[in-house]
């Protein structure tokens, strides 16, 4: 086991995800980045959507017992017990990932593991993590010093370039003036504070809309560039709703979805059509 001495910002356990239930009103969910996420399993010798802990901010962990811990970063460390371990957020980044060798050890809800804080389901008890909570961990240990610490398995380690996020363009171009995509891809933007899990709002140019456009709800994907008539943008998260009633100018290309989730708030993006 494995107990939070610290917690600052938001910490959920988060896996690879649900896929597939979008008919039913569940979002695939999963981690905001998945190839850090999975770096981080990697660097554990975990099989790479195992569940790990995702944070917006700061954590200390304390280990129960003996246990590997590694971070998205490739740093691998063995922890004896009652041995404290600090892992702070990379500077410049919204998230970041802790994982421990065998995985965190929580009930397997609808196919996965991860927190869907909306709906109050998966991880830990459903909700954010917070100090003093003690989490179980998967018994994959390999015995001895030597396999604890042996090199894990190549994976190409997640790309941290700061050039523009490409997009697609979406379904609903018609129901924005023509200049729309253009602006989308000549302004730079701003995270907003107000933004989350669900959706990431854009602070910038607002994008106008045709009089009189709409259109009827319909099925939503991560990454997609929602405009509401007041044209301020909202990229949707990995818990974003299953259906949307605003129009979608574009997407963020699934390559880069992470890269994008990873700008801090407050922090610039720019944009590129694919």
């Amino acid at each position: 086991m494995i107990e939070l001495a610290r917690v600052t910002g938001l910490a959920t356990v988060q896996d690879g995800g649900r896929p597939g239930l979008m008919h039913a009103g569940v979002p695939a969910g999963g981690a905001m980045a998945p190839a850090h996420l999975a770096f981080a399993n990697a660097a554990a010798r975990n099989a790479l959507d195992t569940a790990a802990i995702e944070a917006f901010g700061d954590l200390e962990i304390v280990a129960r017992v003996a246990i590997v811990v590694a971070t998205e970063a490739g740093v691998v460390r063995a922890l004896a017990a009652g041995e404290r371990a600090r892992f702070d957020r990379p500077p410049g980044r919204r998230v970041h990932y802790v994982a421990v060798r065998g995985g965190v050890d929580v009930p397997c809800v609808l196919g996965g593991r991860g927190t869907l804080l909306t709906a109050g389901l998966g991880g830990h008890e459903g909700r954010a993590l917070r100090r003093g909570d003690v989490l179980r961990v998967g018994d994959d240990e390999p015995a001895g010093a030597a396999a604890t610490l042996s090199p894990p398995p190549p994976v190409a380690p997640p790309s941290d370039d700061d050039g523009p996020i490409a997009l697609v363009a979406g379904p609903d171009f018609e129901a924005f003036t023509p200049d729309a995509l253009e602006l989308l891809c000549a302004a730079t933007f701003t995270i907003a504070p107000a933004s989350d899990r669900t959706g990431t709002r854009l602070v910038g140019p607002r994008l106008a809309r045709r009089d009189g456009s709409a259109r009827p709800s319909a099925p939503m994907v991560r990454g997609a560039i929602e405009v509401p008539p007041d044209g301020a943008e909202i990229v949707l998260g990995p818990d974003h709703p299953t259906t949307g009633g605003y129009p979608v100018l574009a997407c963020i290309a699934a390559a880069d979805f992470g890269r994008f989730m990873r700008i801090p708030l407050g922090g610039a993006v720019r944009f590129a059509l694919r």
